[in-house]
């Protein structure tokens, strides 16, 4: 059967057959469609075909079909549809030849069309498969992409060009290229999860890399330190238009070789200035909102690389940055070029650092001010006196959670007392992924994803917890596309006089005292709007912040008498 599956088997069907080598024509039908009706697309012959459509200068006048065998002035055709007297006596007039149909998988004739309509792999292509039978777009799957498009790439550049489109067909913000013993190994991160798309042969593993240093200016003749490039290209999208891509690229000497990661990023604007999007909760988002109004402070947003801090703060900035207000930003890289926003870009060999754009920012007359990231003593230092002075500023820092941005903050070295001043609010993001639309259904939560989220009784609607169960749609994953979970402490008066003299432990047993925004909440909100699974929450969430309760410590005794309440109220659930 692995002849059905499209690969090419060598001469085609008709060749063989018109010079001999196959004795009939039913044993060649035999070859080129089975008993379900899978057409072996790589025995097909692709002169026969041209010959057939040459006689149609509006294919749209056909239904979907295939050209099959040409023998004896009778054209043999495939088709997943039931074709009419009058179809088939068109396809004889115009091929002035007998007409006979065979009934196809409507897979296989999908899967024939994707191969008739495979772009140029001299230019990178964003636009979705098309289902022919239906006219809509589909999903599809990936390996067989990546097979057909590289099919039609004739050197290391197109294979690369290829590589791109797949990946922006198919949602992914980085492309992974790594070395092994067996070829270069390529992976996609989709919706933040790498996937293995294929590997590549051992023969092109070193000239794939090769091609991408010089389509990125590095160095090729150097391959035993990293490098780091930039790539501009040209892509067209689903409404034909040419749209921008900037990529980064970044190599690192290993074991097999180099490895190289691609990231994609469109230097068309992706975000609105749409704040109710981001997957903040009600509370959270009025909070959020009204620091957003204020004339001046500081707003910290924190989590790890790819947490999804920069497309918050995208956001945020296109939500405030009217006519009457000047927004400045000072990044490094500026990924995505905003519209009514001054960006400027760190260079450190120039001696443009965070604290030194800061600094010329502030003499242009900002009334809102972005600042890539809080990593030093000066750039802390000015970001807090900036806030002090009339200025709303937001910037970001690398912690697990909100409340641990402060001592971060503090140790940068800025007085706590201007801190306290200063500091409208500190927001804690990660990203998870969301149940696939398409396929989740009604998911009853088991007695181990509650214990391992410690979650009760009183805390979850078991009716609302959906889960998907993968479809073409998600690539078979269960999720498509991602949202924010966010923890959010807003900084009242008695959370100042804490960050001007108290502890972190202070700091942790207030917000338990108040139930604030914490992730804990966040996360049970989104299970029990269906909006996520427990795998996810599990996946991205600190258990620090998971565990924590909102309650004083309890003796040894009561913690026990409640564990045990607790496990009794799960088990009432099954």
């Amino acid at each position: 059967m692995s002849q059905f599956l499209g690969q090419s088997v060598g001469e085609s069907v008709w060749k063989r057959l018109l010079s001999g080598k196959i004795a009939s024509c039913k044993e060649a039908i035999d070859l080129l469609v089975d008993l379900e009706g899978n057409v072996s697309l790589g025995s097909l012959d692709q002169e026969l075909t041209q010959r057939f459509f040459r006689e149609f200068e509006d294919r749209n006048l056909l239904p979907p079909v295939i050209p099959l065998l040409l023998w004896r002035n009778c054209f043999y055709i495939g088709s997943p549809q039931l074709l009419t007297h009058e179809v088939i006596k068109l396809i004889s007039d115009r091929t002035l030849t007998e007409v006979r149909v065979i009934m196809v998988t409507t897979d296989s004739y999908r899967k024939w069309f994707r191969r008739q309509n495979i772009p140029s792999p001299n230019a990178i292509h964003a636009t979705q498969p098309i289902n022919p039978l239906t006219g809509e777009t589909e999903q599809s799957d990936i390996g067989e992409v990546t097979d057909l498009y590289l099919s039609q790439a004739v050197d290391q550049t197109r294979r690369i060009n290829a590589l791109i489109s797949i990946a922006l067909q198919h949602r992914a913000s980085d492309i992974h290229l790594e070395p092994t013993p067996k070829g270069l190994r390529v992976r996609f991160r989709i919706d933040g999860i790498l996937r293995d798309i294929k590997t590549l042969p051992l023969e092109i593993s070193r000239k794939i890399i090769v091609a991408l240093k010089v389509m990125s200016d590095m160095d090729i003749a150097d391959s035993r330190r990293p490098q780091d490039g930039r790539i501009g290209k040209e892509y067209t999208n689903d409404d034909s238009l040419h749209l921008n891509l900037d990529m980064r690229v970044s190599t690192l000497p290993c074991v097999c070789g180099e490895k190289a990661v691609i990231r994609l990023l469109p230097r068309d604007n992706p975000f609105s200035n749409n704040l109710e999007a981001l997957g903040f909760s009600d509370r959270a988002l009025k909070i959020y909102d009204s620091w957003l109004r204020q004339p001046q402070g500081l707003i910290i947003m924190t989590g790890p690389t790819g947490s999804g801090k920069t497309s918050t703060l995208y956001t945020s900035l296109q939500a405030i940055a009217q006519e009457h207000v000047n927004v400045i930003t000072v990044e490094d890289p500026v990924e995505y070029i905003l519209p009514n926003i001054t960006q400027t870009q760190v260079c450190e060999p120039a001696g443009m650092t965070f604290a030194a754009g800061l600094r010329a920012i502030l003499r242009q007359d900002p009334d809102i001010v972005m600042v890539g990231e809080v990593r030093d003593h000066e750039t802390a230092e000015t970001v807090v006196r900036a806030a002090l002075t009339g200025h709303l500023v937001l910037s970001t820092m690398h912690t697990n959670d909100a409340a641990s941005a402060i001592p971060r903050l503090k140790d940068l070295g800025p007085d706590p007392g201007l801190i306290s001043d200063a500091l409208l609010g500190v927001v804690a993001q990660r990203l998870v992924r969301k149940n696939c639309p398409h396929c989740a259904v009604a998911h009853l939560p088991t007695l181990l994803e509650l214990q391992s989220l410690k979650l009760s009784a009183e805390d979850i609607e078991p009716s609302q917890w959906r889960k998907g169960k993968g479809c073409e749609k998600c690539f078979f994953t269960g999720y498509i596309g991602r949202e924010a979970v966010v923890e959010l402490i807003d900084i009242d008066d008695a959370f100042r006089q804490l960050i001007y003299e108290g502890t972190i432990t202070q700091m942790n047993r207030y917000l338990n005292e108040i139930e604030f925004n914490s992730f804990r909440i966040a996360a049970i909100a989104k299970l029990n709007s269906g909006t996520t699974t427990s795998e996810e929450v599990l996946r991205v969430l600190p258990r620090s912040a998971l565990y924590r309760v909102h309650s004083p410590v309890t003796p040894t005794r009561a913690s026990t008498s409640l564990s045990h309440r607790w496990l009794s109220e799960v088990e009432a659930l099954h």
